[in-house]
């Protein structure tokens, strides 16, 4: 396994002198996923500005770079390598939130959804109560078209403005994005900065509660504070990938410091802070091959897969 030493990086220097951008070597990403797991990168940058999204981006492309664009780290699994590439990390300072014309909201991509939640009820902007039970930002929740048995992001997204492969700022309409199930179909190489959703205004009180109702039932059927990465699996079609594992009789099983959680089986659980990203490559394939064998269905990864050959 790599260790999180700082070693000589040309690039990181060149990036330095770049306006905006934050600019750091050998940062474990464990410290940056949700599941705390992940070998380091080699070079972490966080933009400060829209602008200097743009410059890093059209950068990157002219350095010929691997990018991987890192928001709450939630829906990933980094392998104990780390990542040889550069991760951008769009955070709270591409955040924010603003109604721009009457029932049209843009939300930054850095926003997490716990702020998106508090703000919409504070303000009563109802449509947004989905959200609730999703672990991560504004811009992973497009890029991966998350949702719960609420709803979807598609249902609500109107645009999407971030920066394409050779730095140019663009707004692409959401019905050019092919939105389906955890699907989203940006352009190769393109990064969310923000986008806007349709809402309604309605009675502040109402939309926390209606958020409230739904944050409690996550609570009872989710691990709430478990190092997990969410959803491991897609649910197959017509079907609970969790039902699925459970029926399995893998509830609990483990490998190493990873095990199946026994509040929801579709959720790896990092048990004690120690699991390795192994640790959970084995689960998964036992998990698959076992759900193979009882029920005959292929269960297909939700979670994105980091510097894992």
């Amino acid at each position: 396994m790599r260790t999180g030493a700082v070693k000589p990086c040309p690039l990181a220097d060149q990036l330095s002198g770049l306006p905006d951008l934050m600019v750091r070597t050998g940062v474990l990403l464990n410290r940056l996923t949700t599941l705390r797991i992940g070998g380091p990168a080699d070079v972490l940058v966080t933009p400060q500005t829209l602008e200097g999204l743009a410059t890093l981006r059209a950068h990157l492309t002219e350095a010929d770079e691997t990018v991987l664009v890192l928001g709450n780290g939630s829906n990933l699994l980094v392998a104990d390598a780390g990542f040889e590439g550069v991760v951008v990390r769009v955070s709270g300072t591409l955040g924010g939130m603003a109604l721009v014309e009457p029932g049209v909201l843009e939300i930054g991509a850095g926003s997490p959804w716990g702020s998106i939640l508090r703000e919409a009820a504070r303000a009563g902007w109802a449509g947004l109560e989905f959200g609730a039970g999703i672990p991560g930002t504004w811009g992973g929740a497009v890029a991966t078209n998350a949702g719960t048995r609420a709803g979807q992001t598609s249902d609500v997204l109107i645009s999407v403005t971030g920066v394409d492969r050779e730095g140019a700022v663009r707004t692409l309409p959401a019905r050019d994005l092919s939105m389906a199930y955890r699907e989203c179909r940006l352009p190769d190489g393109f990064i969310i900065a923000s986008g806007r959703v349709a809402v309604e205004e309605d009675d502040p009180e109402r939309v926390g509660a209606a958020i409230e109702e739904l944050w409690a039932r996550r609570r009872r059927d989710q691990p709430d504070r478990a190092r997990s990465a969410g959803c491991m699996f897609k649910n197959p079609p017509g079907e609970s990938a969790g039902r699925l594992i459970d029926q399995a009789g893998l509830k609990g099983a483990t490998e190493g410091g990873a095990c199946v959680s026994r509040e929801h089986g579709n959720f790896l659980i990092n048990r004690n802070g120690e699991a390795t990203a192994s640790d959970v490559l084995r689960l998964i394939e036992r998990i698959r091959e076992r759900v193979v064998a009882v029920h005959g269905v292929e269960l297909e990864l939700e979670v994105k897969l980091v510097g894992v050959t």
